[in-house]
C-alpha cells in the first residue's frame, strides 16, 4: 500500500486512458524533478530501487524508462538514473537548453559519422530488473520517440528550419534514420511483459500552433507513430503522446495515428474543456493541472483545482490527474504533496 492509502493498480489507469470503467483517478506525471522525489522521501534519489519506490508511495501506478535516441542535447540529464555518481543531476537551479542556432549536423558526411547508437545489440537490462522490483499492480511505460525533436536538436532549429526548405533530403535522411531507431526500441520494449504501455515524448508545438504545418508532421514524424501505433495495438498496451503547446490541428492527426491518450494539455496553450469536446472518447487526456498554480499558489488554490479537474473530467472517466507540463524543483514540496493527497481523498469513482 503507498502512503495515500490504496494499492497501485495499472489495469484501473488503463482502464482510465481507454474510456473503460474505472475506479480511481489516476495520478499521472512525466518528468519530476529530483529534489522533488527527495523532499518526498526524504533521502537521495539515485538508483533504479529509489525511482520505485518514490513512484509507488506517491501513488503512481508505473515508472518510466528511456530507451532509443531520447536525449540528444542532454537536457533531461536530471532524470536520469545511474549508478555511476558523477552523472547524477546537481545543483538546483542548473538548467540544460538545446542548441537554437546550429547542431553538430550539417551534412550528408556529418550523418554519416555521427555516433548512432547500435539498437539492436543495446542492453535492456534495466527492464529485466525493474520487472522483478516492481510492486504487485505497477508496470513500466517504456519511453521512446523525440524524432521531431531529436532531428532539429542536431541541426540547430534555425539551421532545420532551412534545410528543410534548402535540403530537404537531407532532413528526410536524418529523420528516417532516427525514426527507424525508435520504432526498433519501441519493438525492443513490448517484448518485456512489465511494460504496460509506451509513452512518446515529441513537442511539436508553441503555444500559438505548430512548429511545422501539421501535413508535414503527419508525413514525416508521425508515419513512424503509426509504425509504433501497429506494434503497440497488436500487443494490447498503451500508447501515449506528450507534446507541449497548441495542438489543436493535430489532434485528428493524434487519433488517427492510434495514441490512446495525450499530455499534458498545457492551460496557456488549449482549453481542456474545448480538447475535451473535439475528441470526445477518442483521446484520453492527462494532467492540465497549472503548474504556476503548483509553483505560487495557496494550498487552497491547488486544492480547488485538482478538485475542479476531478469533478469536471476524472469523474467522467478518460482522465489522469497530473501537472500542464512536469514538475519542477520550483513547485513547493507541501503543493505537491496537496495535489496527491487531494486526488486519494476524492478522486475515487462511485
Amino acid at each position: 500500500m503507498n502512503d495515500w492509502g490504496f494499492e497501485p493498480d495499472f489495469e484501473n489507469l488503463k482502464n482510465t486512458l481507454l474510456w473503460k470503467k474505472n475506479y480511481r483517478v489516476p495520478n499521472m506525471e512525466f518528468v519530476i524533478d529530483r529534489e522533488i522525489k527527495e523532499a518526498y522521501l526524504k533521502k537521495e534519489v539515485t538508483m533504479l530501487e529509489d525511482e520505485i519506490e518514490f513512484r509507488h508511495r506517491a501513488g503512481y501506478d508505473y515508472i518510466w524508462i528511456s530507451k532509443g535516441m531520447i536525449d540528444p542535447a542532454g537536457t533531461v540529464n536530471k532524470e536520469f538514473i545511474s549508478d555511476d555518481p558523477s552523472k547524477h543531476f546537481k545543483g538546483k537551479d542548473t538548467r540544460v537548453w538545446a542548441e537554437e542556432h546550429t547542431g553538430i549536423i550539417k551534412t550528408k558526411e556529418d550523418i554519416e559519422n555521427y555516433p548512432w547508437p547500435d539498437i539492436d545489440n543495446m542492453t535492456y537490462s534495466e527492464f529485466e530488473k525493474a520487472g522483478k522490483l516492481l510492486p504487485e499492480g505497477m508496470k513500466i511505460f517504456g519511453v521512446c520517440g523525440k524524432i521531431f525533436v531529436a532531428t532539429w536538436m542536431l541541426f540547430g532549429f534555425e539551421n532545420f528550419v532551412i534545410a528543410t526548405i534548402e535540403q530537404p533530403k537531407l532532413v528526410d535522411e536524418l529523420i528516417n534514420i532516427i525514426g527507424e531507431i525508435q520504432v526498433k526500441s519501441c519493438r525492443r520494449m513490448l517484448e518485456f511483459d512489465c511494460v504496460g504501455g509506451i509513452w512518446v515524448p515529441d513537442d511539436i508545438a508553441y503555444r500559438t500552433g505548430t512548429m511545422m504545418p501539421p501535413e508535414w508532421l503527419k508525413e514525416k514524424i508521425f508515419v513512424f507513430y503509426k509504425k509504433m501505433a501497429g506494434m503497440i495495438k497488436e500487443a494490447g498496451k498503451l500508447f501515449l503522446y506528450h507534446s507541449d503547446g497548441n495542438l489543436l490541428k493535430m489532434l485528428d492527426i493524434i487519433i488517427e495515428t492510434g495514441f490512446n491518450a495525450l499530455h499534458p494539455i498545457e492551460p496557456e496553450s488549449m482549453d481542456i474543456s474545448h480538447v475535451r469536446k473535439l475528441v470526445d472518447k477518442k483521446l484520453a487526456l492527462i494532467g492540465n493541472v497549472c503548474v504556476h498554480t503548483l509553483a505560487t499558489g495557496t494550498k487552497q488554490d491547488v486544492i480547488n483545482l485538482v478538485m475542479e479537474r476531478i469533478e469536471k473530467y476524472g469523474k467522467e472517466g478518460g482522465y489522469a490527474l497530473g501537472s500542464s507540463n512536469s514538475i519542477p524543483n520550483y513547485v513547493p514540496i507541501e503543493n505537491y504533496l496537496t495535489m496527491l493527497e487531494t486526488n486519494a481523498k476524492y478522486g475515487v469513482i462511485s
